[in-house]
């Protein structure tokens, strides 16, 4: 089983978001070290608690801070943006980092009311995502299809090689999107562990139309994961993960990660333990041995090539023992090489 890393950059408790981003370079190179197939970095408005809110320019400086391991998105909320400009971007970074470069992209707006308001100002509308997406697929390859007003319009840089696009989907709704354009399908487990997953991933596997950036259909599943060193301190990170959500659902995000002592010191509102209770599913932990064995099982449901752990743990130390643990438990021994065939221009 393949394994990558989807990282938020999160502010530990005491920490700034200068550091965090530091934290994530020293991370991605762990990972490529350990043998991980990819690293995404996340695009959220409006959560003082993540760094990670323009993933082009974190991935650039996460790509030139490692050598072989795949960098991407998870993901750029396409219809906040020009699918010119999205496409310029990557075609940049795939010039900079040929075979390397992966464009996760979705449609939630990843951002409160009043952000959304501010990154849309001044649209007089919103296109259609499936045109959205048509356009930007366009922009990359140079192939609009005929009846497009961009046809014959290509943007640059042009490479030898192109980014490969992976359409993020949380409800299903989008598993069409990605088999008929040919693309890469990732379902955020972490945010609905609630069964649709695997029968949209059985979906676009029955659908897939091979393309310029596939030729064989690739799903990833994406789950936070707390990983302790044994089960008494797995499950303080449990707690630590569940009162960081229970937060971030409120009017009032965290401004940091809490820490294990405020973890183990805070006292649980009802609410808040209905709150946990209802985002069970979003994490798996437990030791080294047992979130491996879990994610096996999560792969297998939905039939994925690979799985995307999001470390959500307190402390750059403990996420990089977390994903050196579960290297070891998988056998991640090799070192990392990109998964997908990416297109040739």
């Amino acid at each position: 089983m393949k394994l990558g890393v989807l990282d938020y950059a999160p502010i530990d408790e005491g920490g700034t978001a200068a550091g965090a981003l530091q934290a994530s370079t020293r991370l991605v190179r762990k990972a490529e070290q350990l043998g991980y197939s990819r690293y995404w970095v996340a695009e959220h408005h409006g959560m003082p608690s993540m760094s990670s809110v323009s993933p082009e320019v974190l991935m650039a400086h996460l790509a030139a801070s490692s050598t072989s391991i795949r960098i991407g998105s998870g993901g750029v909320m396409l219809p906040h943006y020009s699918s010119a400009k999205v496409a310029e971007n990557y075609m940049t970074l795939e010039a900079l980092n040929p075979g390397r470069i992966d464009l996760g992209f979705g449609r939630a707006p990843g951002a409160n009311p009043q952000i959304h308001a501010a990154l849309n100002d001044e649209k007089a509308g919103q296109l259609p995502y499936v045109r959205k997406v048509a356009d930007l697929l366009g922009f990359i390859t140079g192939k609009h299809a005929a009846e497009s007003p961009y046809a014959g319009v290509a943007v640059t840089p042009r490479a030898p090689s192109l980014p490969v696009p992976w359409v993020l989907g949380a409800s299903g709704s989008t598993a069409e999107v990605a088999a008929e354009n040919g693309l890469g399908f990732t379902f955020a487990h972490f945010i609905n562990p609630g069964g649709s997953g695997a029968a949209a991933a059985e979906q676009y596997r029955k659908q897939f139309n091979p393309s310029a950036f596939l030729a064989e259909p690739a799903v990833i599943v994406a789950v936070f994961v707390a990983v302790g060193r044994d089960e008494a301190e797995a499950a303080v990170l449990d707690d630590a993960f569940h009162l960081w959500l229970a937060n971030v659902e409120t009017n009032q995000p965290p401004a940091t990660l809490p820490s294990l002592d405020t973890a183990r010191e805070h006292a649980w509102s009802q609410h808040e333990l209905a709150t946990r209770e209802r985002n069970q599913g979003r994490v798996i932990s437990g030791t080294a041995p047992q979130v491996a064995q879990s994610l096996h099982r999560l792969a297998e449901a939905y039939g994925a090539d690979e799985v995307l752990v999001n470390p959500m743990i307190p402390g750059e130390e403990r996420r990089a023992v977390a994903l050196k643990s579960l290297a070891a438990e998988l056998a991640l021994d090799e070192p990392a090489t990109p998964t997908t065939a990416f297109a040739k221009q």
